[in-house]
């Protein structure tokens, strides 16, 4: 066996870590690894195993294609495997162009229409050609995988190709152990939280999180429990949702930590975990909370919550944008009583080594 994982770089976020989470496994079993990046970058570059080759294109991913082309003809994996649809575009057009044996496997991460209905601006993913484009070459691979049943919908209606050629699979998030060690720069007043009861949310501070949503209905928790709110995250909404905070006079209890590398830490300690996108391809830091057993709640968004909370046997769904909703969710949760050991089960359907076989089981079969 030979696999090559095309993730364009392996920066931070969900596909980087799902990526990462797969090349070790298959590395460990022995099995030939190569790894193509478009930019040799990435905060998970250290994590590459010593046996995984890596391989590097021009900058960009159009101006990688003829390097990746020579890739494949020269090192015949018998399998690429990508994400993001322009990546996946140029995995197809290379493993054709190579007249190789070479399967382009192409992953899909993401709920496209529901991120297009919360961004503005035209995409790349709305550009007729593109989607001309695409809509030609995702019948040409034999292998479409779906890290959710609503991605999968999703992708089969905007690309008009046949829903039963995709298989979903869900992302490989589950280990039996978590790195747990405490970062050593918390002030003072976030370690005093640590001593209490605190809920714990972790996402980059972009729209599609809503964060302003979830600060908003802590309001409202915390008119009724003595209770913090630790945000997990960085990103460009930071000034904004830094002034909500002072605005709703919860400086002493809202605190926005920026990225934290092992958040496993705070999900573990937590009183509760919260979800509050507006859309999720899948929802990675659901699997990693049921994984420890903390309990969540989420919202009920596009993607992949309500796939792997099982419509709310696993924790609470609730609306879209509904503070009040969502402060009585979590308050519900902060009061109730539950079984750490019926939610690591959950988490186990989840495990590295089970998703592992069933990419494996799809790519030879």
């Amino acid at each position: 066996m030979k696999i090559c994982f095309f993730p364009g770089t392996l920066a931070l976020g969900g596909i980087g870590k799902v990526f990462i989470n797969l090349i070790e496994e298959y590395a460990s079993r022995g099995i030939l690894v190569d790894v193509f990046l478009v930019k040799r970058e990435g905060e998970f570059l250290n994590q590459l195993p010593s046996n995984v080759r890596l391989f590097e294109g021009n900058g960009r991913a159009l101006n990688s294609i003829f390097k990746f082309i020579k890739y494949i003809k020269k090192e015949k994996p018998d399998a690429v495997v990508s994400a993001r649809e322009y990546l996946n575009i140029i995995n197809i057009l290379g493993c054709t162009l190579s007249f190789s044996k070479t399967k382009a496997v192409v992953s899909l991460h993401t709920d496209l229409t529901a991120e297009n209905k919360e961004t503005d601006g035209k995409t790349l993913y709305k550009s007729d050609l593109f989607i001309t484009l695409a809509r030609i070459l995702y019948k040409l691979p034999t292998k479409v995988i779906a890290v959710s049943e609503r991605v999968a919908d999703d992708f089969s209606w905007r690309m008009n190709i046949t829903r039963n050629k995709i298989k979903v699979i869900y992302n490989p998030v589950y280990k039996p152990t978590f790195s747990d060690f405490i970062p050593s720069s918390l002030n003072p007043a976030v370690v005093s939280c640590l001593t209490k009861r605190f809920i714990v949310a972790v996402g980059r501070l972009t729209q599609a999180k809503d964060f302003a949503n979830l600060i908003n209905a802590f309001k409202l928790v915390s008119q009724n429990q003595d209770v913090s709110l630790l945000i997990l995250g960085e990103g460009q909404l930071r000034k904004e949702l830094e002034a909500l905070i002072k605005r709703l006079s919860l400086e002493k209890s809202v605190f926005l930590l920026g990225y934290i590398e092992s958040p496993s830490y705070f999900i573990k300690r937590a009183s509760v975990l919260v979800v509050s996108s507006k859309y999720e391809g899948f929802g990675n830091v659901i699997v990693e909370a049921l994984g420890v057993g903390t309990p969540i709640v989420s919202t009920n968004c596009p993607g992949g919550p309500s796939e792997i909370l099982e419509n709310g046997k696993y924790g609470k769904l609730v609306p879209v944008g509904n503070s009040e909703m969502l402060s009585s969710a979590i308050l519900e949760t902060l009061n109730a009583k539950h079984d750490a050991d019926f939610l690591i089960n959950r988490a186990k359907d989840f495990a590295v080594s089970k998703i592992a076989d069933q990419y494996l089981s799809y790519i030879y079969d």
